[in-house]
């Protein structure tokens, strides 16, 4: 048999072992869908990823072929041929490149070939020879070398690639101009007008500005993006996956929802162990008062048994001088008898209504009359001088549907517990009027008044007073808790209250008729 205090600890460890298994099981399962979820996104970012690789490189490969169709056109020697030749091939071989500067040795121009007439030929012989040739390094560059440089001018995006050629021992330079027009308007709608890619990509530039395609911020993390490594490497690729928007809602909703669930399991669990800690604490406040009650109702029990045994000895063994003491020790017996009674009534009362076998006979009935016959039972059978019992009851209640036997246990309850607290010289008042819809019955002591901690509890099963606990008057803490089934039973409901100066007042209100 464990001890309390084993038990305690027990149900402790126990209790903390349920706490740390719940809670490593919601983490489990969190960590385990979130991880799978993040697998499919991964694959869907994995897709997207090369998607965006693909796309890149065949932007580069169409700038830099047609960068070479133009390379393989050159001849210093001949420049001429290029002029003429160039501009009618361009849009065949290099609709990519917009104009053509082949330097000599010295850097200083030699021809410029543009693939419209109205392009402006200066503009590219200005930057290249102005502003770029320190950037271009084409000095140093080996023989074969084909570069490209990208950049802002003027505030305007400029892609130029270049090369050094070498013939007959004499270097020359050739620096090609993209049409990025072209590349913008032409070139990538192209190449991204399909159904993966569709209305689901942008190009920014250095300052973060969209160069060709939309906002994509709806992507949220989902977002694929890649900067072009040798031709336009100031601009960014970027692309979203077709589920982008829905993976992101998807991903914000798992998160709430997946919080939601961790958090309201962590509520459970501790609702839960604070709900068994509290019936644990209940159960053995329970069974303190359990014992207590038992204590209480054999003491109770073995004080009239024990007068009446010994009375009834004194009767036997005929030691009553006269007359006048056997009619007394009658009397005795007869008073303990039917305080013996009671309280045997008042236990078997409340075990029916523990095991919810309490059964009610109603019936239409006059309040003030039943409340006058069950005092004047109750003084009968207590033989009480004092203190006095008076009772007030005002005409013209209503009639109320109660049961008589459930009435007299009530109202009984409520005398024994009223003469319990008053002293000899004072009064017990038991009044009966209406208010309203209801019938009020109302018990009031003169005794030294309830503690507000007890007036909380009073009603409650097996509970005793401050008083009775620090050696006042016994009591078995189930004759209030009947008081207010009864009461309760009948459609109504119990209250006590403390009098001023002294005194507890205990008022039952019940529906009256109609």
């Amino acid at each position: 048999m464990l001890t309390v205090r084993a038990r305690v600890l027990l149900r402790a460890v126990l209790l903390a072992a349920v706490v740390v298994a719940s809670g490593f099981l919601a983490w489990w399962s969190w960590r385990t869908s979130s991880a799978l979820a993040a697998l499919g996104e991964r694959s869907v970012i994995e897709s997207t990823v090369l998607l965006v690789r693909e796309k890149i490189d065949r932007v580069e490969a169409t700038v830099i072929a047609g960068d070479n169709a133009v390379l393989h056109l050159v001849n210093p020697d001949d420049l001429d041929t290029l002029a003429q030749r160039w501009p009618d091939l361009a849009e065949r071989i290099s609709p990519t490149v917009r104009s053509v500067l082949v330097l000599d040795e010295a850097m200083r121009p030699l021809r410029v070939v543009a693939h419209r007439e109205d392009d402006d030929r200066s503009e590219l012989v200005g930057w290249v020879t102005g502003r770029l040739l320190a950037e271009m390094h084409l000095a140093t560059e080996p023989a074969g070398a084909h570069r490209h440089w990208h950049g802002a001018i003027d505030g305007r995006s400029v892609l130029l690639s270049y090369s050094t050629r070498e013939t007959a021992g004499r270097r020359y330079y050739v620096v090609l101009e993209a049409d990025l027009d072209y590349i913008r308007h032409e070139l990538l709608p192209k190449l991204f007008d399909d159904p993966l890619a569709r209305g689901r990509f942008n190009i920014t530039d250095e300052n973060n500005r969209i160069v060709i395609g939309r906002s994509l911020t709806a992507a949220g993390e989902f977002l694929v993006s890649t900067r072009f490594p040798t031709t336009l490497y100031k601009w960014r690729l970027a692309i979203a996956p077709r589920q982008a928007p829905e993976l992101e809602a998807s991903a914000r909703r798992r998160g709430v929802v997946e919080g939601s669930y961790v958090g309201a399991s962590l509520l459970v669990i501790l609702a839960g162990v604070s709900f068994l800690l509290f019936a644990a604490r209940q159960e053995e406040q329970l069974n303190t008062l359990k014992s207590d009650f038992i204590a209480t109702v054999s003491h109770e029990l073995k004080t009239p048994l024990s007068l009446i045994r010994m009375f009834g000895e004194m009767l036997a063994k005929e030691r009553a001088p006269t007359p006048e003491k056997r009619a007394q020790y009658l009397e005795i017996i007869v008073r303990e008898s039917e305080r013996l009674s009671a309280l045997i009534e008042n236990v078997l009362d409340f075990a029916r209504l523990e095991q919810g076998r309490a059964a009610y006979e109603f019936s239409s009935a006059d309040l003030g009359a039943t409340v006058l016959r069950d005092v004047e039972a109750f003084r009968f059978r207590t033989h009480h001088e004092r203190p006095a019992l008076v009772t007030e009851i005002a005409d013209g209640i209503a009639p109320v549907r109660l049961d008589p036997r459930a009435m007299q246990v009530l109202l009984f309850n409520l005398l024994d517990n009223a003469f319990k607290y008053a002293g000899d010289t004072d009064t017990v008042v038991v009044r009966a009027r209406q208010e309203g819809a209801r019938a009020i019955v109302e018990v009031q002591d003169r005794g030294p008044g309830i503690d507000p901690e007890d007036a909380r509890k009073i009603f409650e099963r097996f509970y005793r007073g401050r008083a009775v606990r620090s050696g006042g008057p016994r009591g078995t803490g189930i004759g209030l808790s009947l008081v207010k089934h009864i009461a309760r039973a009948h459609g109504g409901d119990v209250t006590v209250h403390s009098v001023t100066p002294t005194g507890t007042l205990f008022r039952v209100a019940i529906p009256v008729e109609g």
